[in-house]
């Protein structure tokens, strides 16, 4: 009887380890290719390769939070406020959004806070639109 209550406690011991080794190995912090926020981010160049969509976009999926009406705007340059238009091409201005909404350049962190009504617009490094989703 003791044999067997200490091949389980033994177990759970294994069990627990191997477990915080698995989670401590998928904990990163903010690195070279992780940042926490990025600033160097700028306009598309002339004649640079289009847009890459980062997932599938379903518009019936968006219209909890009216992301559904931005899908047009998937492959367009984001303009910030305060910011200058680009000379040329199609763009989309932050101006255009309605709240909540939430900008995410690349690289950084989100939140895990879960707000079904707000759309969120994920950026590439050229400040183009290559995802939406409710959250």
């Amino acid at each position: 009887m003791t044999r067997g209550l200490m091949t389980r406690h033994t177990l759970r011991l294994v069990y627990a380890a191997v477990a915080a080794l698995m989670l401590a190995s998928c904990a990163q912090g903010p690195n070279d290719r992780f940042p926490r926020f990025r600033s160097d981010i700028s306009i598309v160049p002339p004649g640079s390769p289009p847009a890459v969509i980062r997932q599938p976009v379903v518009p019936e999926m968006l219209v909890p939070c009216r992301g559904h009406v931005l899908v047009p705007a998937l492959g367009m340059t984001f303009v910030s406020k305060g910011q200058q238009a680009p000379g040329a091409g199609q763009y989309m201005r932050e101006e255009n959004l309605t709240p909540p909404y939430r900008i995410l350049p690349p690289g950084v962190l989100v939140t895990k806070e879960h707000n079904p009504g707000r759309v969120n617009v994920e950026l590439d490094a050229q400040k183009r639109i290559i995802g939406l989703y409710c959250g």
